[in-house]
């Protein structure tokens, strides 16, 4: 057996202990996958703060409507899949999708809260916007007074990172877990599908991980 499958074994094993001695000690995983052993975070990372604003038009989940603010352009071009956030194995929380507002050129992030886990459980869940290779991170506070929020990281356009790629995630109750959806390279190409990570500010593709 080479050394490279060795590995692989070795960081799922890591992942699986870590997440089990978690559930043991009571710890809230709400990330929708496995928690895996995180990545060191880069040194430096932009980190910023800003307002989420509720959707005054809903949006089906299952849509693909894009609707527009003028004829010119077009405010909310869906990227990726939606990701389902599982909170504790039991209940999703709702759904998080990336977008890209084609009329000032800003990365978004859409949500949508489960109106199930709303009457369970509740709470809030912080709205991200994340580029792994900036690195940067922007993201907004959202409650359950609305069941649709959105975010844009307004700093930003979508090319100023190198290369140009951003994921939109979500983070429940202050859980240290997030479910980011897919990481999308503005180049024209998916690089990853949506993956669940705790105390992980980034969540970086794990290709080491792959079979």
């Amino acid at each position: 057996m080479s050394a490279l499958p060795r590995a692989r074994k070795f960081r799922r094993t890591i992942a699986m202990t870590t997440a089990v001695l978690a559930l043991v000690g009571g710890t809230a995983f709400g990330a929708a996958t496995t928690a895996t052993a995180a990545d060191a975070a880069p040194a430096t990372i932009s980190v910023t703060s800003g307002t989420a604003h509720p959707a005054q038009h809903h949006i089906p989940r299952t849509s693909t409507t894009t609707p527009t603010l003028t004829t010119s352009c077009n405010s909310r071009v869906w990227i990726g899949d939606r990701a389902p956030y599982g909170w504790q194995g039991w209940i999703t929380a709702g759904w998080v999708q990336q977008y890209w507002n084609q009329c000032n050129d800003h990365v978004g992030v859409y949500w949508w809260w489960n109106q199930d886990f709303i009457n369970r459980v509740g709470g809030t869940a912080t709205i991200k916007v994340s580029s792994p290779y900036g690195p940067l991170l922007a993201s907004g506070t959202v409650n359950t007074s609305n069941t649709q929020w959105y975010f844009e990281a307004s700093q930003w356009t979508h090319g100023t990172p190198n290369p140009d790629a951003w994921r939109a995630g979500v983070e429940v109750n202050s859980s240290g877990c997030t479910e980011w959806a897919t990481l999308h390279w503005y180049g024209g190409q998916d690089w990853d599908g949506d993956r669940g990570g705790c105390n992980d500010p980034l969540m970086e593709p794990r290709t080491d991980l792959c079979d």
